[in-house]
């Protein structure tokens, strides 16, 4: 009698377990990133590989490409997801400056220091959400520009773009698309000009480039809807547009999913 009720407790143990598999918030396609919540002391593995949670809450990017099918297992229960895979286009973007292509020696050391700022700003800060569940647009105007663009910059093919643009006249507002602290304010940086990156948590930052002004300091807290700077066209730029970044660690994040999809 009580090894059939041990044998009962098991399978209601097991069907328990499989009936608390986390729900997902965000796109499974390539740009997009998830989240959730995992019950405690339970163990998160995607593709087989463990993944850090944060008062049990995970988070995870997929990147401009990645494969068709993901793997997702909690306490040993595993589901299969199908990636959505995007169509890229080419962009050829002529009249910038030769230095802005081919910099020279003085500015290729300016440009490395300049990236190790963004690099430190990229590391994991805050370790808890920050954000909302869904993202707004951080300024008005035309999309110019989308995430994962290769771009041809006078004739000569660089990295695909990592992020979106949105071009205005200069001096239109710049507002944070979700809440955070303000982790970087840097002016004049060579590519980027004056930027401002905002630490959402979890590892989940916003760039803002080719900045006017910049109304915000570092360590300031900012809710969604809080006016940051104003659009220019500094830094490598050849009319006045944001640049609006979205990173969690080192993989890039299309900003429109964020827009698109709630992140509970």
């Amino acid at each position: 009698m009580k090894f059939l009720i041990i044998i009962i407790l098991i399978t209601i143990f097991h069907e328990v377990k499989a009936t608390n598999f986390p729900k997902i918030y965000g796109c499974f396609c390539e740009g997009g990133i998830i989240t959730g919540k995992i019950s405690e002391n339970s163990a998160l593995r995607i593709d087989d590989q463990k993944i850090l949670t944060y008062n049990n809450r995970f988070i995870f990017a997929f990147g401009r490409k990645f494969k068709e099918n993901i793997k997702i297992e909690v306490d040993n229960i595993s589901k299969e997801f199908t990636v959505k895979n995007k169509k890229y286009k080419i962009e050829n973007i002529r009249g910038l400056p030769q230095n802005k292509v081919e910099p020279s020696k003085k500015e290729l050391d300016k440009i490395i220091s300049d990236q190790q700022k963004i690099k430190e700003a990229k590391r994991i800060g805050i370790k808890k959400k920050l954000f909302n569940q869904k993202f707004i647009l951080p300024s008005t105007g035309r999309l110019s520009g989308v995430y994962g663009s290769q771009r041809i910059l006078n004739s000569k093919p660089r990295r695909p773009h990592a992020g979106i643009d949105i071009a205005a006249k200069e001096g239109t507002k710049v507002i944070a698309p979700s809440s955070g602290v303000v982790k970087l304010v840097q002016r004049d940086m060579f590519f980027t000009g004056n930027t401002i990156i905002i630490d959402h948590g979890l590892g989940l930052i916003s760039i803002f480039a080719h900045l006017k002004d910049i109304w915000v300091n570092e360590q300031d807290e900012v809710v969604q809807g809080k006016v940051i700077g104003s659009i220019g066209m500094t830094g490598r730029a050849t009319g006045p547009h944001l640049h609006w970044g979205v990173y969690l660690n080192k993989t890039s994040v299309d900003p429109m999913t964020l827009i698109n999809f709630e992140l509970n």
